[in-house]
C-alpha cells in the first residue's frame, strides 16, 4: 500500500473487526458490552452495512468519506471471507442465499444494537453468534494479510493461499 493514511485506516479497521468479534463472543456468553464495546460494535455494524449493499438496512445518517473509502477498500475482502466460510454456512443449516442474507442482516442489526433484540431482527443464537465471530475474524485476518503482503485484495481459495503467496498463483511479481 502506497498511501500510509489508508494503510493506517485499514489496520485500525482490522483491529476493530477483531475487537467486535471478541465483544460478540462476550454478548453470546451473556455479558453486556461496556461503552467502548458498544462503540466498536456500532462502528463495525455501520461499516458492514456500507460494505454489503444487499443488506437493505436503512441508513439513519450519512457516512463520512473516510468510512466510504474504508468500505470500498474492504468490500472485496468481505466477499472473499464469505466464500471461505461458505462450508460453515452449510453446516449451520443455511442452504439458500436468502438464509445467508437473513443471517447477515441479523448480524448487522445485532452489532448495531449491541446484541439486544429489537424491531425487525432477532438476537443471534449461540451457533449464529459463533458464525458471526468467525466471519469478523476472517475479515480482520484478511485485512492484515493484505497489509503484510503490501498489495491489493486477492481472490484466493483459502487463507493459507494468502499467507504463502510465493507458493501459488497469487505471487504476481515478475522481474
Amino acid at each position: 500500500m502506497e498511501d500510509m493514511g489508508l494503510t493506517g485506516k485499514l489496520f485500525e479497521t482490522s483491529l476493530k473487526f477483531q475487537l467486535a468479534s471478541m465483544w460478540l463472543q462476550k454478548i453470546s456468553a451473556g455479558e453486556s458490552a461496556d461503552e467502548e464495546g458498544k462503540n466498536i460494535l456500532s462502528w463495525i455494524g455501520v461499516l458492514l452495512r456500507e460494505i454489503d449493499w444487499s443488506s437493505n438496512i436503512p441508513t439513519r445518517t450519512s457516512v463520512g468519506g473516510g468510512l466510504s473509502v474504508q468500505a470500498t477498500t474492504v468490500r472485496p475482502t468481505f466477499y472473499s471471507s464469505l466464500i471461505r466460510i461458505a462450508p460453515k454456512f452449510k453446516e449451520a443449516g443455511f442452504t439458500t442465499e436468502r438464509d445467508i442474507l437473513n443471517f447477515l442482516s441479523n448480524l448487522y442489526y445485532n452489532l448495531l444494537s449491541h446484541g439486544t433484540p429489537g424491531r425487525g431482527h432477532k438476537k443471534l443464537n449461540s451457533s449464529e453468534s459463533e458464525l458471526g465471530v468467525l466471519l469478523l475474524q476472517e475479515i480482520s485476518e484478511s485485512i492484515l494479510i493484505q497489509l503484510n503482503n503490501n498489495g491489493l485484495p486477492w481472490t484466493s481459495k483459502s487463507l493459507k493461499d494468502e499467507w504463502e503467496p510465493l507458493k501459488n498463483e497469487l505471487y504476481t511479481f515478475t522481474a
